[in-house]
């Protein structure tokens, strides 16, 4: 394995770190946002939380298919 071989494997793990550390991020995130829509007695509020809980879900699945990606360079 060459020099500029290994930098590439270690740019990948690297890569694969942070992504996941956002996914863990995000998850959190969604967990905390359905926490606070418990206590919500806004319904459009409610409405709005729960939404952006969606789009948050999609990013997660996109982030979780790329790591998968990175991980096959590895």
């Amino acid at each position: 394995m060459t020099k500029q071989d290994k930098q590439n494997q270690k740019n990948h793990r690297e890569k694969v770190k942070k992504m996941q550390e956002m996914v863990n991020n995000t998850l959190q995130n969604v967990y905390d946002t359905e926490v606070a829509i418990e206590h919500e007695d806004c319904a459009a509020k409610v409405q709005k939380c729960r939404t952006k809980n969606i789009q948050r879900l999609e990013s997660v699945e996109d982030a979780r298919r790329e790591i998968e990606e990175e991980r096959s360079y590895l």
